[in-house]
């Protein structure tokens, strides 16, 4: 029986980028980080990391969601329910996966309470997000166009309006190009047309972009 690939859907929400934010509450110092995690391994990498940086911090709250069912979240010393959950809240309203946040606290003296607490802790969280910016990550199936120089314009500009990302381009023999294109486009017949049959297309791996 021939092997199946995974299960893909066709896109999800997450950070377009790595983000670091301040707020000062009561004296007491809060620097959230936010990156993109596409696993639970980047996820623990990115925490770890943060962590090693501000060792000294009086608490390294962290929340991932990488999606629907793997996801978790730490108070780490805070009180129960006032830190990691409302990280992990803030990401969950704004219906991202592939995230993990940490936020950073150096204590300042003031007690802030529970309420304090989980208002602060959203507030850091939702600032990083911000900052790091909400992308749509469609599915993509990489592909590899192999043309003579002849029909180099035409094809390129055909995956063009086809909405595929060109990646590279090597000039051997023929043109290579490799691309990803939106899961569903068929730009085969396309090319076939532009190069009266002249076109090769091989199918590589699935990835979001």
């Amino acid at each position: 029986m021939e092997a199946r690939e995974p299960f893909h859907r066709n896109s999800f929400y997450s950070i377009r980028r790595a983000a670091e934010v301040e707020i000062v509450i009561k004296r007491s110092k809060f620097i959230a980080d936010a990156a993109p995690a596409d696993d639970e391994d980047a996820a623990n990498s990115f925490i770890d990391q943060v962590k090693e940086e501000h060792k000294r911090a009086t608490h390294n709250v962290f929340a991932y969601l990488i999606n629907e069912q793997v996801m978790r979240c730490s108070d780490d010393g805070e009180p129960a329910g006032t830190a990691g959950r409302p990280v992990l809240d803030v990401m969950r309203k704004q219906g991202l996966e592939r995230t993990a946040v940490v936020v950073t606290r150096y204590f300042g003296g003031i007690k802030l309470g529970a309420g304090g607490l989980v208002r602060a802790y959203t507030e850091a969280a939702g600032k990083a997000i911000d900052s790091a910016g909400i992308v749509k990550k469609r599915l993509h199936r990489e592909i590899f166009v192999r043309v003579d120089y002849q029909f180099f314009g035409p094809v390129k500009r055909e995956l063009e309006m086809a909405s595929a990302q060109i990646q590279d381009i090597a000039y051997g023999e023929r043109v290579e190009i490799r691309c990803l294109l939106p899961v569903g486009v068929n730009i085969f017949p396309v090319l076939e047309g532009v190069t009266a049959g002249q076109v090769e297309l091989e199918e590589g791996k699935h990835c979001y972009y």
